[in-house]
């Protein structure tokens, strides 16, 4: 079976425009609850898997299960000013009307992995440090089950997540400092 591969540039106006949906997407899920919100990202993400879409869209389901994640992990448990950004921007999610129905085979998830892709982006720093902070957490400590070891397991993880939460504030000041947002972050940070 032959293959056929589109390659497209979205240009300053349209990711704009994208950006803009995701802000009403956010504004209008103002009287969702967290957990709404949380559920309709992790719904989207498994119906998307379920579907079984081409392998781009995949690939951004990923993305979209890290960004929930880095809400969900009670030890990462980032400031309440990002977690308000991320969940704003999942809300996107909790929207049932898509700019590409996703029931249109091999294009209908091409939207949601365009408005994750933005998310990414925008989040390439968390989403970067978080893995980090994963992988030392999964090295981190061989028995914390024990008293000892879990006081020490907390310890670590907490240090490491100020570690981690000032690289990612450096990040983000040298992005600014270089004008790095390409064409204007979502969340305007």
């Amino acid at each position: 079976m032959s293959e056929l591969k589109i390659t497209f540039k979205l240009g300053e106006k349209d990711v704009t425009y994208l950006r803009k949906v995701l802000r009403q997407a956010g504004t209008a899920a103002k009287g969702k609850s967290e957990e709404e919100i949380m559920r309709a990202g992790a719904r989207q993400a498994r119906e998307a898997r379920d579907a079984g879409p081409p392998q781009y869209v995949l690939d951004r389901v990923e993305k979209l299960e890290t960004i929930l994640a880095t809400v969900e992990d009670k030890d990462w448990n980032p400031p309440a000013t990002v977690r308000k950004k991320i969940l704003t921007a999942l809300a996107y999610f909790s929207d049932p009307v898509d700019l590409i129905p996703d029931r249109v085979p091999g294009l209908g998830f091409l939207d949601d992995a365009i408005m994750i892709e933005l998310m990414a982006q925008d989040l390439k720093h968390e989403i970067k440090f978080y893995h980090q902070f994963r992988t030392f957490r999964e090295s981190a400590e061989q028995r914390p089950w024990t008293a000892a070891g879990g006081t020490r397991l907390e310890k670590r993880l907490k240090e490491k997540r100020k570690e981690l939460r000032a690289k990612i504030e450096a990040a983000k000041a040298k992005d600014a400092e270089r004008g790095a947002t390409g064409g204007g972050s979502f969340f305007g940070w």
